[in-house]
Protein backbone atom coordinates (compact mmCIF):
# COMPACT_ATOMS: atom_id res chain seq x y z
CA UNK A 1 0.00 0.00 0.00
CA UNK A 2 1.38 3.46 -1.06
CA UNK A 3 1.41 6.05 1.51
CA UNK A 4 -1.65 7.76 2.83
CA UNK A 5 -2.47 10.96 0.84
CA UNK A 6 -1.13 8.94 -2.29
CA UNK A 7 -4.53 8.82 -4.42
CA UNK A 8 -3.22 8.71 -8.23
CA UNK A 9 0.04 6.75 -9.28
CA UNK A 10 2.29 7.27 -12.22
CA UNK A 11 4.64 4.24 -13.68
CA UNK A 12 8.28 5.36 -13.95
CA UNK A 13 11.16 3.28 -14.49
CA UNK A 14 14.04 3.50 -12.42
CA UNK A 15 17.92 2.08 -12.71
CA UNK A 16 19.55 0.58 -9.66
CA UNK A 17 22.38 -1.05 -9.02
CA UNK A 18 21.36 -4.84 -8.78
CA UNK A 19 22.22 -5.08 -5.28
CA UNK A 20 20.32 -2.12 -4.60
CA UNK A 21 17.28 -3.93 -6.71
CA UNK A 22 17.65 -6.93 -5.26
CA UNK A 23 17.57 -5.54 -1.58
CA UNK A 24 14.30 -3.05 -2.69
CA UNK A 25 12.63 -6.64 -3.67
CA UNK A 26 13.37 -8.12 -0.67
CA UNK A 27 12.19 -5.22 1.88
CA UNK A 28 8.96 -4.59 -0.27
CA UNK A 29 8.00 -8.35 0.74
CA UNK A 30 6.58 -8.22 -3.12
CA UNK A 31 5.43 -4.59 -3.81
CA UNK A 32 8.97 -2.90 -4.55
CA UNK A 33 7.25 0.27 -5.81
CA UNK A 34 5.70 0.81 -2.42
CA UNK A 35 8.62 0.48 -0.39
CA UNK A 36 10.21 3.12 -2.65
CA UNK A 37 7.29 5.30 -2.40
CA UNK A 38 7.52 4.82 1.57
CA UNK A 39 11.22 6.21 0.97
CA UNK A 40 10.28 9.17 -0.52
CA UNK A 41 7.60 10.25 1.43
CA UNK A 42 9.60 9.73 4.44
CA UNK A 43 11.98 12.12 2.66
CA UNK A 44 10.00 14.38 1.77
CA UNK A 45 8.17 14.77 5.45
CA UNK A 46 12.04 15.28 7.10
CA UNK A 47 12.67 17.82 4.52
CA UNK A 48 9.09 19.68 5.53
CA UNK A 49 10.24 19.15 9.28
CA UNK A 50 13.70 21.07 8.07
CA UNK A 51 12.56 23.48 6.45
CA UNK A 52 9.96 24.53 9.01
CA UNK A 53 12.83 24.39 11.61
CA UNK A 54 14.32 27.00 9.70
CA UNK A 55 11.78 29.29 9.40
CA UNK A 56 11.68 29.21 13.28
CA UNK A 57 15.20 29.62 13.21
CA UNK A 58 16.71 26.94 13.51
CA UNK A 59 19.87 27.41 11.42
CA UNK A 60 23.60 27.76 11.80
CA UNK A 61 24.65 26.42 15.08
CA UNK A 62 21.49 26.00 15.72
CA UNK A 63 20.51 23.94 12.88
CA UNK A 64 19.37 20.28 13.03
CA UNK A 65 21.98 17.69 12.20
CA UNK A 66 22.36 14.23 11.83
CA UNK A 67 24.82 14.42 15.02
CA UNK A 68 22.48 16.21 16.43
CA UNK A 69 19.91 14.10 16.32
CA UNK A 70 22.08 10.86 17.46
CA UNK A 71 23.27 12.83 20.50
CA UNK A 72 19.34 13.55 21.62
CA UNK A 73 18.84 9.73 20.34
CA UNK A 74 21.09 8.32 22.72
CA UNK A 75 20.07 11.02 25.53
CA UNK A 76 15.69 9.96 25.04
CA UNK A 77 17.47 6.40 25.19
CA UNK A 78 19.50 7.04 28.37
CA UNK A 79 16.14 8.26 30.11
CA UNK A 80 14.13 5.94 29.12
CA UNK A 81 16.91 3.37 30.87
CA UNK A 82 16.87 5.58 34.08
CA UNK A 83 13.07 5.48 33.89
CA UNK A 84 12.77 1.46 33.53
CA UNK A 85 15.00 1.10 36.65
CA UNK A 86 13.02 0.05 39.63
CA UNK A 87 13.18 2.76 42.41
CA UNK A 88 15.35 2.10 45.22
Amino acid sequence: MYPSGMSTTERTSVSLPADLAEYARAKGQGNTSSYIADLIERDRRRDALREMFARHGYTGDKAITEAGVAAMGDRLRALRAQRARPAA
